[in-house]
């Protein structure tokens, strides 16, 4: 399960026989690498990773600095009185849920949002039948969370804390809000469907009128002016989608022979999630002709219906690459496979790479090498 905050490890804390026993089968079939710790002289502590000498409140400080999320198996109230004395902000909290003796309602009690309570919720629900007890106004109402925005596509928020606050009323009350996407990816907004009708995408930032609009989200790589910056001051929210997201894509592979599909998915998988990069942006392959007939590669490239170029090593050998490899030179006669094809089918230089080679290797015990550049340059190849 995503952790919005990290690597710090999810806790599970019990505080009674049936808790520990609810924690435990959470940890077994959805959060293995969770810590479990139970309070003395509940039946079962054996199996805890550690247990807890009363009083629990004397080890709520040492949990809120070291785990993430902290799901308590007890009464809401008991919950809140535990972790009041800890809280600081919804941008230093975790993620803290309440779970209730039958494990029949998870709620979310900090850090809905930024801290990720409210989607882990919904997941802990979905595995123990239970209903999650969601209170943010914008889940209640079904519209997008101001600070959640792109979150999934990993873009950055720029906005003082009070305007995000300001934002999200605005969008809550249903008051006019000008929406304005220059990049990053447009697939968000499959999550809102219908699209709510006072959140009005325009064209231009010309189009934004603060007369009229409330708040302004802006979805943009490019510096802000200072004008816009001071007309919409304490009203204005600005998303940072990665390069490259929402543009066309030219993937560079190499692999080992005999590479698996399962390997080759994976691969893609982990480099394009990393950095919020989807294979629907992908408009072409690329690749030595020696790994032309590779299945892996051949079923990619039928299954997504894009065009596969392929390159002779004599070709790649030429091309300057960030990452040459002498091992790869002597078994295929180039020293650059994935990233060589890559910026010659396109035209770019070394410098545009979104992505230098990644490795990967599979389960199979076969290496994957994958590269990523913008499309093509307008005007110096035509391959693509």
């Amino acid at each position: 399960m995503n952790n919005p905050r990290g690597d710090v490890k999810p806790a599970l804390v019990a505080v009674t026989r049936r808790g520990a026993e609810h924690a435990a089968r959470l940890r077994a079939g959805l959060w293995p690498e969770a810590r479990l710790f139970v309070l003395d002289g509940v039946d079962g502590a054996l199996t805890a990773d550690r247990v807890l000498v009363r009083p629990l409140r004397a080890h709520i400080a040492e949990l809120f600095r070291s785990c993430n999320p902290l799901v308590i198996f007890a009464a809401l109230g008991v919950v809140v009185r535990l972790i009041a004395p800890e809280l600081r902000s919804k941008r230093e909290d975790p993620a803290v849920l309440a779970i209730d003796e039958g494990a029949r309602f998870v709620i979310p009690v900090v850090s809905g949002h930024i801290g990720g309570a409210n989607a882990h919720a919904r997941a802990l629900a979905a595995f123990f039948d239970a209903t999650a007890v969601v209170t943010t106004a914008s889940d209640v109402a079904s519209l997008p969370a101001v600070d959640l925005l792109g979150q999934a596509w990993r873009w950055q928020v720029e906005a003082e804390p009070a305007a995000l606050t300001w934002c999200a009323a605005r969008v809550v009350n249903g008051d006019p809000v000008a929406l304005l996407q220059e990049s990053g990816s447009r697939r968000w907004r499959e999550a809102w469907q219908p699209w709510p009708e006072h959140i009005e995408e325009i064209g231009t930032i010309t189009q934004a009128d603060p007369t009229r609009h409330q708040a302004l989200l802006w979805i943009t790589r490019q510096p802000l002016p200072e004008v816009a910056r001071l007309l919409w001051q304490g009203r204005l929210v600005i998303y940072r989608p990665p390069p490259g997201q929402g543009e066309p894509l030219v993937l560079g592979i190499g692999c080992d022979r005999h590479t698996s599909l399962v390997t080759l998915a994976e691969a893609l998988d982990r480099v394009l999630s990393a950095r919020g990069l989807s294979l629907e942006d992908v408009i072409a392959l690329t690749t030595l002709d020696l790994k032309g007939d590779e299945p892996a590669i051949r079923a990619l490239a039928s299954d997504r219906a894009l065009p596969l170029h392929l390159f002779s090593a004599a070709q790649l050998a030429q091309v300057a690459v960030p990452n040459p490899s002498p091992t790869v030179a002597a078994h295929v006669g180039t020293p650059s496979v994935a990233e060589a094809a890559v910026l010659l089918l396109t035209g770019r230089r070394a410098d545009d790479l979104l992505v230098t080679k990644q490795t990967w290797c599979g389960a199979d015990g076969k290496n994957v090498t994958i590269a990523l550049a913008p499309g093509p340059v307008v005007g110096r190849v035509a391959h693509v």
